[in-house]
């Protein structure tokens, strides 16, 4: 089944949104409290089943601390990568975590 550009988008802007929660060191039920909303439903939009609206977006930048952008740029490349890569985020993340415990 292929996605409409909705919900391709609501993939994209979910795993940056995951991505800022992590480097922030927030945890998923921390920032859903912050933001207002339920932890299913952060997940929900973490993982692209739920949108994402303005003013949960301006939250989202005043709580973790990062530019409105960064849930954007790139976002088309992003985009284009993902449908001709099979490295996936966790792979990325992964791979940075064992980069960071070589360093250690």
């Amino acid at each position: 089944m292929m996605m409409n550009m909705t919900e391709e988008y609501n993939r994209l802007i979910g795993k940056r949104v995951k991505m800022q929660r992590i480097s922030a060191k927030v945890s998923q039920t921390e920032l859903a409290k912050e933001l207002g909303v339920t932890q299913t439903h952060l997940s929900n939009i973490e993982n692209g089943r739920a949108g994402l609206t303005i003013p949960n977006l301006i939250k989202l930048h005043q709580i973790l601390e990062c530019p409105i952008s960064s849930f954007f740029v790139d976002i088309e490349w992003e985009k284009e990568a993902d449908n001709s890569s099979d490295i996936t985020l966790e792979n990325v993340m992964e791979l940075a975590r064992l980069l960071k415990k070589a360093r250690d």
